[in-house]
């Protein structure tokens, strides 16, 4: 998949937040679907075993069913805020076909593969730096959409921090 053109970048473009809490033995991993940093759209959610083998493909499919995959434009995902649960951002954005902005303090992202077009940068949000993984769209997309995303003041994103 090549880079998606988002020709305009409007205040209420959706996006979908991925985060994931262990519960026992199972890990739930809750999609939350935001306009921009206006309002909530939707929630998804998907319990998966500790032990799954490829919890990736899983989330993907949970993202296809659902009725807010036509709307989606871009998907969100924070590295610390998926505790335990190794998605792989690449695999992602092949299976779903929408990009993927991956955020993280430290990197520690899986190595760039060449079916999908992708970029590393740094970028400040909310007064704290954080390293970005751009998967399928460049670099300057990628930082107006986690613009738009946050509201002012914030460290991350809507979607991720509800």
């Amino acid at each position: 998949m090549g880079i998606a053109k988002i020709r305009r970048i409007k205040r209420e473009i959706r996006v979908l937040g991925i985060a994931s809490k262990p519960r026992g033995s199972l890990q739930t991993v809750v999609g939350v679907v935001y306009r921009g940093s206006l309002w909530l759209d939707g929630v998804l959610a998907i319990n998966l075993r500790g032990d799954e083998a490829s919890p990736t493909l899983r989330v993907a499919e949970m993202i296809r069913e659902s009725s807010h995959h036509p709307q989606i434009r871009v998907i969100l995902l924070h590295r610390e805020l998926l505790r335990g649960v190794r998605l792989d951002p690449y695999s992602l954005h092949l299976e779903v076909e929408r990009p993927v902005i991956a955020l993280s303090g430290d990197g520690g992202w899986p190595e760039r593969r060449e079916e999908a077009y992708s970029i590393g940068f740094e970028m400040e949000i909310g007064g704290e730096r954080l390293k970005v993984l751009s998967i399928g769209l460049r670099s300057r997309e990628a930082a107006s959409i986690l613009k738009v995303a946050t509201r002012e003041g914030e460290k991350l994103p809507e979607a991720l921090r509800v």
